[in-house]
């Protein structure tokens, strides 16, 4: 994360240098951004990412108050502009308006802190609105507080929300992109005009292609003209499962460098072993689906930035600590990533990006496929230290971490989808927090389940928790 600054300002000087803006071009909303945001409109589960920050002692209101000003006036108060141009793209443009600061009254159980951010993350965003990220606060009976950052993956995925929290240590840091930038009318007949002919010419390509593929052809025709209703939601009964395992970071990297490893290596290790515990996987290997940054995007200064590699842990990786196998297949993936926008949710049968871009969302949705095996999803965010604001870092933070949670997940939703565990690996003040998302009950029907056979893993790889927090999962439609 510390490179990630640092490349930000590299950036900005470089541009200054030159004397020109590095928020150039306009910020348009790519395939991945409309994946999320379709999660929001109906199709599918909303995905919010929160940056979690116990603290041990209570930050006064002109300190969050100063936090909320500067993160609105950042990246993340963003709205979905639509130009009346057909076929001209939609881009992103910056909000004049966003939620207010929540600040709640009744103090909490520091043990709780975990159940608390699932309720904050089940608010409802609107990120096409301008209203994608919400900060919340509430005060624990220690004397402290517990601060959360609930954010739209469609406006937080990738350079924005980093830049958001980098703006909150340095305000020099804070880029809008091109959020600001101006597009005339002609600017966008002209696009118009040359997206228009692009899009014609991948439906004819898709024509051809559903003349040879009759699966592809029944899938185009299914997407098109049925109606599927999406499943009716189970209040009552299982929802997402949460647990925070914390480790001292020096005896996380020793037991990685002991087993020919590296922190993430371990991580990916952990993870995998804590999937294969899920009866959906039965005898096969666990699948792990990592999170890959893509630096540098094309014309994308602000916009998602992250896709995902499929790698396959061989069972026999785990029951004999080898680090060395892993490490080296998992590098190989990374090396052989995919661009950003070309995953299963973003580019559905590989379809024209083009094309998919202004096919009604309810068609994208149906276009959609089943994967056929259950994985486990990886994000390391890497070290959290120079990205806790300093409002925050003044008050004895003991707990700060990423993760991300699925807005009204449920038995009938979770059969869709294929991850039964969600995972986060976040470090700061020498410690590293595994975040753990139980996505379907198979994994974990509780979150005193899934910590427990969380701990049962470490121990096994020669780690010992320091903290374990768990968090149960209520819905709501607030």
């Amino acid at each position: 994360m510390a490179t990630i600054t640092r490349g930000f300002r590299a950036d900005r000087d470089n541009s200054t240098r030159h004397g020109k803006s590095a928020s150039a071009a306009p910020v348009y909303v790519n395939l991945t951004d409309k994946a999320f945001l379709r999660l929001h409109h109906g199709y599918g589960m909303p995905v919010v990412t929160q940056t979690l920050t116990v603290l041990g002692r209570r930050p006064s209101d002109e300190q969050l108050n100063s936090m909320y000003a500067r993160l609105k006036s950042g990246p993340l108060t963003r709205r979905v502009h639509r130009s009346t141009v057909p076929f001209a793209r939609a881009r992103w443009v910056p909000a004049d308006t966003a939620l207010p600061l929540s600040v709640g009254t009744d103090p909490i159980d520091e043990s709780d802190a975990l159940t608390w951010a699932n309720e904050q993350a089940q608010y409802r965003l609107d990120p096409d609105a301008g209203y994608g990220w919400r900060l919340s606060a509430v005060p624990t009976h220690s004397g402290g507080m517990v601060v959360c950052l609930t954010k739209s993956h469609a406006v937080a995925d990738g350079h924005a929300g980093l830049l958001a929290e980098a703006g909150l240590v340095d305000p020099e840091l804070v880029m809008n992109g091109g959020l600001d930038t101006e597009v005339g009318v002609w600017n966008e007949l002209a696009d118009g005009a040359r997206r228009s002919v692009t899009v014609v010419r991948q439906a004819l390509t898709e024509m051809r292609r559903a003349s040879r593929d009759p699966r592809h052809r029944a899938a185009v025709r299914t997407a098109l003209f049925s109606r599927a209703p999406e499943p009716e939601p189970d209040p009552s009964g299982w929802h997402e499962q949460s647990v925070v395992v914390t480790f001292d970071a020096a005896q996380w990297k020793s037991a990685a460098e002991r087993d020919g490893g590296t922190t993430n290596t371990l991580y990916l290790a952990l993870t995998a072993d804590l999937l294969r515990r899920c009866p959906l996987i039965d005898n096969i290997p666990p699948v792990l689906t990592p999170a890959v940054r893509i630096l540098r995007e094309h014309d994308q200064q602000d916009a998602n930035s992250f896709t995902r590699v499929p790698v396959v842990v061989q069972r026999e990786w785990l029951d004999n600590h080898d680090l060395v196998a892993l490490r080296a297949v998992s590098k190989a993936a990374f090396e052989a990533v995919s661009t950003v926008g070309s995953g299963v949710l973003s580019q559905p049968r590989q379809m024209p990006p083009e094309l998919l871009d202004v096919l009604p969302d309810g068609v994208v949705h149906r276009l959609l496929e089943t994967v056929p095996i259950t994985v486990g999803m990886c994000s390391n965010m890497g070290v959290l230290d120079s990205f806790i604001a300093p409002q925050l870092a003044s008050c004895e933070p003991t707990l700060h971490l990423k993760r991300a949670v699925v807005q009204g997940i449920d038995v009938p939703r979770t059969a869709r989808q294929p991850v039964a565990l969600a995972t986060w690996l976040s470090e700061s003040g020498g410690k590293i927090h595994w975040a753990l998302e139980s996505l379907k009950p198979e994994m974990a029907h509780t979150a005193a389940e899934l910590a427990d056979h969380a701990k049962r893993v470490a121990r096994s790889w020669g780690l010992h928790p320091v903290h374990v927090y768990t968090g149960d999962t209520t819905t709501g439609t607030t």
